[in-house]
């Protein structure tokens, strides 16, 4: 009986020793698979720095990109307000001339349908050449 206790203890020492043998590979084998995956975090880590850096870098790119956009659009708007009063102006003016235009036009027809003969041959005439040059090297401080 003896024998077979000490078999028996014999073969349980074994089996445990067997059991801390595996425990040992599997504890080693868990620590190899952590430091491996411990490995890659810092790779990736280290990948996800560089482009969260590369990032930061293009967004501040593309914040100045868009402060010149708006300085550029604002100096655009103004010229567009200037040109707006420039063509304002321009359209009075083109107003101011057209009346004036259609009022000398009134006083010319006026003056062909006079009743005064004189008046209206002198208005139905052509203005001489000798006259026109005249006109054009008077000055108006000279006239009487």
């Amino acid at each position: 009986m003896l024998k077979m206790i000490t078999t028996l203890f014999s073969s349980i020492e074994r089996v445990l020793i067997l059991a801390l043998l595996l425990a040992l590979a599997y504890a080693t084998y868990q620590l190899a698979q952590s430091e491996s995956d411990l490995n890659a975090a810092h790779t990736t880590i280290k990948t996800k720095d560089a482009q969260l850096e590369t990032l930061s870098i293009q967004a501040e790119h593309l914040s100045q990109s868009v402060k010149l956009s708006e300085q550029q659009n604002q100096k655009l708007m103004r010229e567009r307000d200037s040109i707006s009063r420039i063509n304002s102006e321009y359209e009075r003016r083109i107003e101011i001339i057209t009346s004036e235009l259609a009022v000398t036009q009134f006083e010319i027809d006026s003056l062909r349908e006079s009743h005064n003969e004189t008046v209206k041959k002198w208005a139905n005439n052509s203005i001489p050449c000798d006259a026109i040059s005249l006109l054009k090297y008077t000055r108006t401080a000279n006239c009487n």
